[in-house]
């Protein structure tokens, strides 16, 4: 069995002094735990102190349009006007991991998944076995070993969908509250955070009268799996939009007048990376049959 590592442990009652105590270095947000506390065992992280965010009432609340970041995901896929107005997140809330796990796992804590591949997520001794991850311990992404940067994949399944909806995350931090596009925080590559230190996903603002959205996860298995490849596709009068992850550090975000034209745009774009243990050319493969599905899955 693998042990916990020795830390501090706080439970906040406010917001401020949660970013307070997320400030400090070698902090980490609890929410969930469904990715963190397995990634803490597996000597991903050692941080000298957990920051829970039970006590923080703000984040469990939810009213039209406004989703707090503690909602577990199994509660976001059960609120009615998600369903009614928003049914491509409740869909991607739906395809995560295990019942189970989407009656633990939150919101917030999905928008902020660390990113990961075949050799970041293992345990250590696994890791150290093969020199180390360059985004943990090593100096070389096994994934692209002629690459400078970190190239594990981007696999939250609740950002495609969010991603096309217009949809804003609201993030506090010692300097108060500010609102980032959901597109805009998937924008830093493998090793670095979306959030300045301190700052904690709040909630979700979602736009009204949101168009069309389809999402769609391919996955070895119907449950536990991280995604092969994540689909949203959207539509509008003016035409069709397309946003693909798990292929890379970053979703892949095309468009396209007709499906035609978005699927050979997102063939074309998207260039799946070795991050996963199934074969590449499948995957690049599977794009145009994904995003196809999705298209003829949208209402008429």
């Amino acid at each position: 069995m693998l042990p916990f590592p020795r830390l501090n442990y706080e439970a906040p009652g406010t917001l401020d002094e949660a970013a307070r105590l997320a400030a400090e270095p070698g902090a980490k947000i609890l929410s969930g735990g469904t990715d963190l506390l397995p990634s803490l065992k597996h000597g991903l992280f050692r941080p000298s102190v957990l920051v829970s965010t039970r006590r923080l009432e703000a984040l469990y609340q939810q009213s039209p349009r406004q989703l707090g970041a503690g909602l577990s995901l199994r509660d976001v896929s059960r609120v009615s006007w998600v369903n009614a107005e928003y049914p491509a997140l409740a869909a991607a809330c739906r395809t995560v991991a295990t019942p189970t796990i989407q009656g633990m796992a939150t919101l917030g804590g999905n928008l902020a998944l660390d990113t990961r591949c075949v050799y970041y997520n293992q345990p250590e001794g696994w890791r150290v076995a093969l020199g180390g991850c360059l985004k943990c311990e090593g100096t070389i992404c096994h994934v692209a070993p002629r690459g400078s940067g970190c190239y594990a994949a981007h696999s939250a399944d609740t950002v495609p969908a969010l991603w096309l909806y217009g949809a804003q995350v609201r993030v506090h931090g010692p300097g108060g509250e500010r609102s980032i596009d959901v597109s805009a925080m998937c924008q830093s590559d493998g090793r670095v955070p979306p959030l300045a230190p301190g700052e904690i996903i709040a909630g979700v603002r979602l736009p009204a009268r949101p168009p069309a959205v389809v999402h769609r996860k391919l996955r070895l298995r119907a449950a536990i799996d991280y995604a092969q490849l994540l689909v949203a596709v959207s539509r509008d009068d003016d035409g069709y939009r397309a946003v693909i992850s798990a292929v890379g550090p970053r979703p892949v975000a095309v468009a396209g007048r007709n499906v035609p034209e978005l699927v050979d745009a997102a063939h074309a774009a998207v260039q799946p990376l070795a991050t996963h243990l199934s074969a590449v050319t499948w995957r690049k493969k599977m794009v145009r049959v994904e995003v196809s599905r999705a298209a003829a899955a949208l209402p008429a």
